[in-house]
């Protein structure tokens, strides 16, 4: 899950510029709730992977 919200942030804020705003919103929706989903299931790996799920956190912040 990790690999594939990297490679998909990484051309999201490639082409965020080139996108129309209707699709960035769209994007941007999709891509918040995979990263929150993901937070979600990694909260009930135990041990919880602190700082995976804070670079979580800040991925969202970022887009």
């Amino acid at each position: 899950m990790i690999e594939i919200i990297d490679t998909k942030v990484s051309i999201f804020k490639k082409n965020k510029s080139k996108l129309p705003q209707a699709a960035y919103q769209a994007e941007k929706q999709v891509l918040t709730r995979t990263i929150q989903d993901t937070i979600q299931l990694a909260e009930e790996i135990k041990p919880v992977p602190f700082s995976l799920i804070n670079d979580l956190k800040s991925l969202i912040k970022q887009l």
